[in-house]
């Protein structure tokens, strides 16, 4: 369990609020509103904006008096004004409030006197229920001058009659405050747990928070509370659904509690079985109790599918209301509900409701409606639903291999590999009981290689029982040698696993699904091979089929590979955009396989861009993940990436420490590992030891067809810092990409003969071109290259040209420390704060928001750049971006 904290059980910081502060600040302070409305929902954020500017104008100089309606008192005259005026005043004599003219001079003299020359502002606090008396008064005050006004509205109250003249003048500001973004969550939620969240989670929460601040805090310390927050490699992780706090649930309670019967019969209804149609509440009164509920903004009406689908507003409505409902109500409403459905002509989609309906009342269907329920979860991506009812089956009595497949094949996208190889173990008992079992078997059988193969050093074992396979269902050969192929290529044996694809090709019909799939498994020994043409091909094809109605491949189980050959074009930004989308997809659909190598695929492309700190958060997360729901194949991977970050910041005494983390077995010809090795050696001050383990891997991998991964070590052999390794690296390279083809290796063979001849035309041109392709640290590295060559060559200026370049992409590297950027350029090197400023700036953000982020004031972030600019000898944050 989390221990609770004074940061996260506190007062939350306020984040991503900057534009809505400023604005109102600066229209106070200038003059050109003398009042500001803040509207929005409960807990979004109206009233810590209010304090902000409170104490902003406080800190300037102005008398703040606060002011705070309640419902309860509403009908008090006076009551809401008369505590601002009483605060620090000894014995306060307050006028009264029957007589209007008597009330308004001695408030405005009693102000005065407390003011004492100052700018005056009242902040009030639910303005709504403000009482009448209280409400004039402020809008006399308002409009005489005497002081200005910053309110908060709760959603969906009106703006109070006496209020409307000084809300509706011109001089009026209105903020309506917007839900938090998602990086605004992800922000929020780093700062106040102290480390970041990992990114599936902080999806998660923003999404069931709905970007209210107040419900994120409360499901954050219902997490804590309840042991499902932890923390996992550095990074927090959610274990299970956050359930929020006894109080977020009271506070929902207490607004339903107002309901008339009919609407509160809506409700219930709702939080059970949502969405419901319009036609699907059969009591009488239904249509004018969710009208009502609608005008209140309780309810969500969704008119983009067929016909008219009713949702609660938020998440956590019908959560309170299900954990308030009797379970003998909850069945009965549940009952009633499938009956009144079942009754009607039903379509696959009411099947499935109906089946999951009956089975949260205790009362599940019969085993074959709830397997096709299951089939049917499964193709609209609920995971989690379609586990649930196909477990319901069998122990309902379904105990044919399909059942058990379907078991098996949700296990493994949840994330449960031990548990998904007991249910195909029950599968492949169940089929070898059938007449003609093959088909089956095979299926059965790709799956547990599939599982097998997201284990470490789990591929020989998956190809031995694919081979097995094979030789006694001859027939199912095809499926079973793509299955193969991929296993293979785990082992880098990409020429072995084409051959694989296009035996099985040959063998398959012309059918679009199977077509798809030969581009799929294709694609990825293709990237190997650097044929990246054909690679981005072919994964186009298949991402096409997944994108089409019906398609039996999910469209971001086709985007892996697409991300993969993207990345080997050294196309950054555009791998990028079909990662994110790929694993926004996974977070949505719980399919934590994909989600795992999204996460990967973020990590890789940061790291050839250079973003240093950026892909180890990336890396981090893929860490935290795959310890925690798998699969643990990419544990390796990430701690390997994570040494090598280590090591391209200098940081060898963390970089040691990451790679002592590597599993047992892990070690044997691992690609990670070596390169991890390498760098390490290199940090260490043994460039020839760094080197020997790099071509001994590239040795090892060039046989295979793994030309890829060839090309990549012999580039980091060119940016060892050594010239005779770039000149060996380059006739590597050079080799290499006239057997390809490849213009990715053409760059890295130019690249490497640049270094080896310090020619520093031909360093200019490369970096310019690795810029172009957004791989800021190789371009870094090219120009400080060709800065050190033009020293060499007497050429002064350009070499100071070169340096300040290379100083300026290298501080959007995030603390990159490689040997081609140990450089000395007669500048004062700069200070960790000040390259992290840099960085920040470097990636466009304003000298608020690095404040905000770092928690400086704005005033050192431009102190800190400035000094940056005149370290760099350049002349503002546009030269830092370039």
């Amino acid at each position: 369990m989390v221990s609770i904290g004074p940061e996260l059980d506190g007062t939350w910081p306020l984040v991503g609020r900057d534009a809505q502060l400023e604005r109102a600040v600066g229209a106070l302070a200038a003059g050109r509103s003398r009042s500001v409305f803040l509207y929005g929902p409960s807990g979004i954020g109206k009233s810590s904006i209010q304090s902000a500017v409170a104490e902003r104008l406080t800190d300037d100089g102005w008398l703040v008096l606060t002011a705070s309606g309640n419902p309860a008192l509403s009908a008090v005259p006076f009551a809401t004004f008369a505590p601002a005026i009483a605060r620090g005043v000894a014995n306060p004599v307050l006028p009264s409030a029957s007589d209007p003219l008597l009330l308004f001079t001695s408030t405005s003299a009693t102000i005065a006197d407390l003011a004492a020359g100052r700018r005056v502002l009242l902040a009030v606090d639910d303005l709504s229920w403000a009482d009448t008396v209280s409400i004039a008064l402020i809008a006399q005050l308002a409009a005489a001058g005497g002081l200005s006004v910053i309110a908060t509205l709760p959603e969906g109250q009106p703006v109070p009659d006496g209020i409307l003249p000084i809300a509706g003048a011109s001089d009026s500001l209105r903020l309506d405050i917007a839900p938090l973004e998602l990086d605004e969550v992800t922000e929020l939620l780093a700062t106040v747990l102290g480390a970041p969240i990992a990114h599936r989670d902080a999806v998660g929460l923003h999404r069931t928070s709905h970007g209210n601040p107040l419900f994120l805090r409360e499901l954050v310390l219902g997490a804590a509370q309840s042991g499902s927050l932890v923390l996992a490699d550095g990074h927090w992780q959610l274990t299970g659904d956050p359930s929020g706090t006894p109080a977020l649930r009271d506070l929902i309670r207490a607004r339903l509690r107002a309901l008339g019967p009919e609407e509160r019969d809506a409700v219930e209804r709702l939080a059970l079985c949502e969405p419901l149609g319009v036609d699907e509440f059969a009591r009488p009164g239904a249509a004018e109790a969710l009208a009502e509920l609608e005008q209140r903004g309780l309810i969500l009406v969704d008119e983009s599918g067929h016909g008219v689908a009713l949702t609660l507003a938020h998440p956590h409505y019908a959560a309170a209301v299900r954990e308030s409902l009797p379970r003998i109500r909850a069945i009965s409403l549940l009952a009633e509900q499938a009956d009144l459905v079942s009754s009607l002509p039903m379509t696959p989609v009411d099947e499935l409701r109906v089946a999951t309906w009956r089975l949260d009342a205790g009362r599940p269907s019969d085993p074959d409606l709830l397997v096709r329920s299951a089939a049917l979860a499964q193709r609209a991506h609920d995971h989690r639903t379609a586990a649930r009812l196909v477990e319901a089956a069998i122990e309902a009595g379904a105990t044919d291999a399909a059942a058990h497949l379907l078991h098996g094949e949700l296990l493994w996208s949840l994330g449960r590999g031990p548990e998904a190889l007991e249910a195909l173990a029950d599968a492949e008992s169940a089929a070898r009981g059938t007449e003609h079992p093959e088909a089956l078997l095979a299926v059965i059988a790709t799956k547990r290689a599939d599982i097998y193969g997201g284990d470490p050093l789990g591929s020989e074992r998956g190809i031995r029982l694919l081979d097995e396979i094979g030789r006694a269902l001859p027939e199912q050969l095809p499926m079973l040698l793509i299955s193969k192929a991929t296993l293979v290529l785990h082992l880098l044996r990409a020429e072995e696993a084409l051959a694989l694809v296009d035996e099985a090709s040959a063998k398959l019909g012309e059918s679009p699904v199977e077509r798809a799939l030969v581009s799929l498994a294709r694609s990825m020994p293709l990237s190997q091979l650097q044929r990246s043409p054909e690679a981005v091909a072919e994964a186009e094809a298949a991402v096409a089929y997944a994108s089409g109605a019906g398609a039996h491949i999910p469209r971001r189980r086709a985007q892996i590979p697409y991300a993969y050959a993207l990345i080997e074009t050294d196309r950054y930004t555009d791998a990028r955009t079909v990662t994110i989308e790929m694993l926004h997809d996974a977070i949505r659909n719980e399919d934590e396989l994909t989600a795992r190598h999204a996460e990967f695929l973020m990590g890789r492309q940061f790291w050839a861009a250079g973003r240093l700190d950026t892909a180890a958060r990336w890396f981090r997360d893929t860490l935290s993940g795959a310890e925690l729901r798998g699969p643990a194949s990419l544990r390796g991977p990430s701690l390997g990436f994570l040494t090598v970050i280590a090591c391209m910041q200098g940081d060898l005494e963390r970089a040691r420490e990451v790679r002592a983390r590597f599993g047992p077995g892990y070690d044997r010809e691992d690609t990670l590992t070596a390169l991890s090795d390498a760098w390490i050696a290199r940090l260490e001050g043994d460039t020839d030891g760094a080197a020997q383990i790099l071509l001994t891997r590239v040795e090892q991998v060039l046989p295979r067809g793994a030309n890829n991964v060839a090309a990549s070590f012999l580039h980091t052999l060119a940016r060892l810092g050594s010239p005779a390794h770039a000149k060996d690296a380059a006739e590597r390279l050079e080799s290499l990409g006239a057997l390809t083809g490849a213009p990715e290796i053409g760059l890295r063979a130019g690249h490497a003969r640049a270094e080896a001849s310090a020619d520093a035309v031909l360093l200019r041109e490369v970096g310019a071109e690795w810029e172009r392709r957004g791989a800021l640290i190789f371009a870094a590295e090219a120009f400080a290259s060709a800065g050190q060559a033009a020293r060499a060559d007497g050429d002064g200026r350009d070499a100071s040209a070169d340096l300040q370049r290379a100083a300026a992409l290298a501080a959007a590297c995030e603390g990159a420390r490689t040997p081609l950027l140990t450089f000395t350029d007669g500048s004062e090197p700069l200070t960790p704060r000040e390259r992290e400023i840099a960085s920040l700036a470097a990636q466009g953000l304003s000298s608020n928001e690095i404040a905000q982020r770092l928690f400086l004031s704005p005033r050192t972030v431009n102190n800190h750049l400035q000094a940056t600019y005149s370290k760099l000898g350049i002349r503002g944050r546009h030269e830092l971006q370039l």
